[in-house]
């Protein structure tokens, strides 16, 4: 035999040999995943968009991972996303059966240098994202504010959550572009700002299109807040004649730095998994995170709950996530600085505002409170087990000595946020 034919001969026999392999790697992740139950991580408190997602993504996953395991969601906030990081890459099993939906900004925390995490983000297996986030900055119908133009004229009151969008987002565009965003900060999340927007106490709000559109629907649709920038690598289909602020750059440098700031949107909404975890394993979850969003079940449900739904796959956001830690120092260190607010520091006084009803739910093991209100209305908060001050029939108590029916009080800043106390008959 020749050594062509032999060579020929090799490459036939590896091509056949190619599906045997390839189902054999699907039996073994399938022998693995039988009967085992995966647990999601998501870092942060029941009720917000990341736990919606995650509950999405929990509800569907499974029946597209070989051997269809269970899934149960495990909240673990703090730290905004860095108490779970670190969890599921210093602790947690590196096995494939701890996965995690973590806020877009933990792995740029942790390429640009900051203090809290404590693990390399390019070695954690990223699974996908389910949305690539469009930022918007927006200002109340009733200010002297209607353009990014103006913004950079005219100072504009804009409410802020802590190291995050609402803040991040209007330092950077004053830093880079000279806005005159004015940071009132001390708010507990964004739905909470968007309430004092509506009463005033505050102008505007930079923050993700997709939670705004949601939640606040009513905004757009009347017209109640003038669009004056979006911060993405794209523009968002819905705001075609709306600026994005790498599009206002004055020089190339700038327009680099703002496009880096803007990475993070594109793994908006991510899903992971802890360093070590079999090969076979991470391209059986990207395929079945892959098949997932493009299931009519699946998308008919993201639908149904009015969820924007844009995925990147996790080839795309490990490639990201590398290509940006290999980022100049000299960049990080510019984007670092132009991240942090150098106006007046202005906390905002939040008071919890008490709401009257009958429980009418107790979800996720009485982590939120579900009141009836007079005229149908329902008012939902979270409760945490250290921080929420719980008073029943006059004596000390805990979650689980809430029940359905009972009259309760409920102090919390806004709907959906976390209650400060709750005192029930």
């Amino acid at each position: 035999m020749t050594a062509q034919k032999a060579f020929a001969l090799a490459g036939l026999m590896v091509l056949a040999a190619a599906p045997g392999a390839l189902a054999q790697s699907d039996d073994a992740v399938a022998k693995f995943y039988k009967d085992k139950q995966i647990r999601l991580i998501v870092s942060s408190e029941p009720g917000g968009g990341y736990d919606n997602y995650g509950r999405m993504f929990a509800k569907h996953m499974p029946r597209f991972i070989p051997g269809n395991p269970a899934m149960i969601v495990q909240n673990m906030p703090g730290g905004g996303g860095l108490t779970a990081a670190n969890y599921i890459y210093n602790v947690a099993p590196k096995d494939g059966t701890v996965l995690g939906q973590v806020q877009r900004n933990v792995p740029f925390v942790a390429i640009q240098g900051q203090p809290g995490p404590q693990f390399d983000p390019t070695k954690f297996n990223w699974i996908g994202s389910m949305n690539n986030e469009v930022n918007v900055c927006v200002a109340w119908h009733t200010s002297k504010v209607k353009t990014i133009q103006d913004a950079m004229k005219m100072e504009l009151i804009v409410g802020g959550s802590g190291p995050n969008d609402t803040e991040q987002t209007p330092a950077v565009l004053n830093n880079v572009l000279g806005t005159k965003f004015k940071i009132i900060s001390g708010y507990p999340s964004s739905s909470a700002v968007t309430l004092a927007v509506e009463r005033g106490e505050v102008e505007g709000i930079c923050s993700s299109y997709s939670s705004l559109a949601t939640r606040n629907a009513a905004w757009f649709k009347e017209k109640k807040v003038s669009i004056l920038v979006q911060n993405s690598g794209k523009k968002h289909p819905d705001l075609p004649n709306v600026p994005l602020s790498s599009e206002l750059a004055k020089s190339k440098e700038d327009r680099q730095l703002l496009e880096l700031n803007d990475a993070r949107l594109v793994v908006g909404r991510p899903f992971l998994a802890g360093p070590g975890v079999p090969v076979d394993r991470i391209k059986a979850l990207r395929k079945a995170f892959d098949d997932m969003v493009k299931d009519k079940e699946f998308l008919a449900d993201v639908e149904k709950a009015k969820m924007e739904l844009a995925a990147v796959g996790g080839d795309e956001v490990q490639a990201l996530i590398e290509r940006v830690a290999a980022t100049p120092k000299a960049i990080i260190d510019r984007l670092t600085e132009a991240q942090v607010y150098k106006g007046e520091l202005v906390t905002a006084k939040v008071e919890a505002k008490a709401t009257t009803g009958t429980i009418a739910d107790l979800p996720n093991d009485a982590r939120q409170i579900v009141l009836k209100l007079d005229g149908g209305k329902t008012f939902t908060a979270k409760v945490s087990g250290s921080r929420t001050k719980i008073k029943v029939a006059g004596k000390d108590g805990q979650r689980g000595d809430l029940k359905v029916g009972m009259s309760c009080g409920v102090a919390a800043p806004a709907d959906g946020e976390e209650a400060s106390s709750i005192e029930c008959k």
